[in-house]
């Protein structure tokens, strides 16, 4: 009899299931990463054209008389027209940033921008990589002169004088390009790279050497300051896990930029 009839022993719990292994993310593989380099571009420079077919009807630039010549010509005077220019550049963030997303998004136990690179920064990470920003701009500006480097490119000065609403440019370049060339290199890329062969500083130094392939209009001093600042915001992108730290330094080197080629 058991010793306690009110109060009979408890039966042993049944047995738990086993734990499951945790499943390991890994980000777009290298190959994968180049296809998704080629299209983004391809849906940039899809946009921006087709802003300036829009552009080149809206203002009237363009008439059914026109020969090719005439459309080479007002395609350029839209193109170097600094207000049309920001509002097309600011239109792409519509377009190129939601994609970068939706890549990160689709890959399975990934969210979109965890994906991209979304870690807590503190709060002393933000002036510290803002000041090595302003100072490599400064030492540019000091050797510049001595490689011969006078004065602002004159197609950035070409689209400063022609704008009649300069917070239009700003936008664009202060603003647009920092957004969507980061959500590009130091968010798609830099994440499907990084966990390829290539390793920290091949990925470095890759996304750095595409992304001063972009400014190949300026002369190869000027491509080599953007070569070197995309080294130190790769690193920024690597040491704070977050994509909005080289995002800041993009905009504040373009917005001082801006702001000097306004004259402001």
């Amino acid at each position: 009899m058991p010793d306690d009839l009110y109060n009979p022993p408890a039966a042993d719990p049944a047995p738990l299931p086993p734990t499951l292994p945790v499943e390991e993310k890994t980000a777009w593989n290298a190959w994968w990463t180049w296809l998704w380099a080629i299209s983004l571009f391809a849906l940039w420079q899809f946009v921006l054209s087709a802003g300036l077919i829009i552009a080149l009807f809206a203002t009237g630039a363009v008439s059914k008389g026109d020969d090719m010549d005439d459309l080479m010509d007002a395609a350029m005077s839209i193109a170097m027209d600094g207000d049309i220019v920001g509002v097309l550049a600011f239109s792409t963030i519509f377009f190129i940033c939601p994609l970068c997303w939706l890549i990160g998004h689709l890959r399975k136990g990934w969210t979109g921008w965890e994906y991209l690179g979304q870690a807590k920064v503190q709060w002393w990470q933000w002036p510290l990589w803002g000041a090595l920003t302003i100072a490599c701009a400064y030492v540019f500006s000091f050797l510049a002169p001595h490689l011969g480097i006078t004065g602002p490119d004159p197609a950035m000065t070409q689209l400063a004088d022609s704008t009649q609403f300069p917070i239009l440019l700003y936008l664009g370049v202060g603003i647009a390009a920092p957004l969507v060339e980061e959500f590009m290199f130091r968010g798609v890329l830099y994440r499907g790279w990084r966990e390829s062969r290539l390793g920290l500083w091949g990925t470095i130094l890759l996304t750095s050497f595409c992304w001063a392939a972009l400014h190949l209009q300026y002369p190869l001093v000027t491509i080599g300051y953007i070569f070197a600042l995309g080294i130190i915001m790769g690193l920024a992108r690597e040491k704070t896990g977050s994509l909005w730290v080289p995002i800041w330094m993009h905009a504040l080197n373009n917005g001082l930029a801006t702001l000097t080629m306004l004259g402001i």
